[in-house]
């Protein structure tokens, strides 16, 4: 996908404290969306990709974009920060204790020098997210944005997803959320989070493998089951058509209906951000 820079003629530079700023950072690529909170309305979206190997590369690459860029460096009435990690652990809310973190972590994962442990809470998914994030990443982003919050990437899709299930307790969904190179997975029962996982992917054959793997271990039946696509995905993927062909309601994600959207953004297919769309106020 091409770098992208959507905005808003009504954007306004000198009414930034009314605006929230969402960032999202994956080895992808970073990208954020700016919100007029009056409005409701989303006027700003940008995208920069890079492809990076390693995490411990990140802070040079998202340093280097934030002082080059103007809109980052203006003050807004809050911030909200995601990032994707390749290395993460969910541990349900009824077992976790304060400190216990790098010891669940490391149930799955080895802490590396140069990391730190976070964690994230899905109140709705009743459950924490245990993951890594660089050090200097980390430290850098605090200077930027004290008041900010980091939280994973998969907050928002759980945290809407689980909401907008409230009046539907049978219904079973399963969302993938698209990058370059790996795709993050959400099996959802009603308001009931059943599982999360990250799977690396190199063809079309690898992420077909995986989702069906995983509708096989759940006994998720192919013909009820909600099949919702996020993300870096083409809609002329031959994936898409693959998937039709095993899972009968397979959809693209939509915008969540609560903001309004810029004219700019509909040169791209809506489920491109929806994670980085719905963050504000997702928890």
């Amino acid at each position: 996908m091409q770098d992208i820079c959507f905005i808003d003629k009504t954007f306004d530079h000198e009414q930034s404290n009314l605006y929230h700023l969402s960032i999202q950072i994956s080895l992808d690529g970073f990208s954020y969306a700016i919100l007029d909170i009056p409005k409701g309305k989303y006027t700003v979206l940008k995208s920069i990709n890079f492809f990076l190997k390693r995490p411990r590369l990140l802070f040079m690459k998202v340093r280097e974009l934030m002082i080059q860029d103007e809109l980052l460096n203006l003050k807004y009435k809050s911030v909200d920060i995601i990032y994707s990690s390749e290395n993460f652990t969910l541990v349900p809310q009824v077992f976790y204790q304060p400190g216990s973190a790098e010891k669940f972590y490391g149930f799955n994962h080895e802490i590396e020098k140069g990391y730190c442990i976070d964690k994230t809470f899905f109140s709705k998914g009743e459950s924490w997210c245990i993951y890594t994030i660089p050090e200097n990443l980390k430290e850098f982003l605090a200077l930027k944005f004290p008041k900010a919050g980091i939280r994973h990437n998969l907050l928002p899709l759980v945290e809407r997803a689980l909401k907008e299930n409230r009046n539907f307790p049978e219904r079973n969904q399963v969302h993938l959320n698209f990058f370059r190179s790996y795709f993050e997975l959400v099996v959802l029962s009603g308001t009931k989070l059943l599982m999360s996982n990250q799977f690396s992917y190199s063809s079309e054959s690898d992420v077909i493998y995986y989702v069906l793997y995983v509708f096989d271990q759940l006994k998720l039946a192919p013909d009820t089951t909600e099949l919702l696509l996020h993300g870096q995905l083409l809609q002329t993927d031959p994936l898409y058509q693959t998937f039709k062909k095993y899972i009968k309601k397979t959809l693209f994600a939509r915008p969540n209906s609560r903001f309004t959207y810029s004219y700019t953004f509909n040169q791209l297919p809506e489920h491109y951000f929806t994670t980085l769309l719905d963050f504000y106020k997702c928890e």
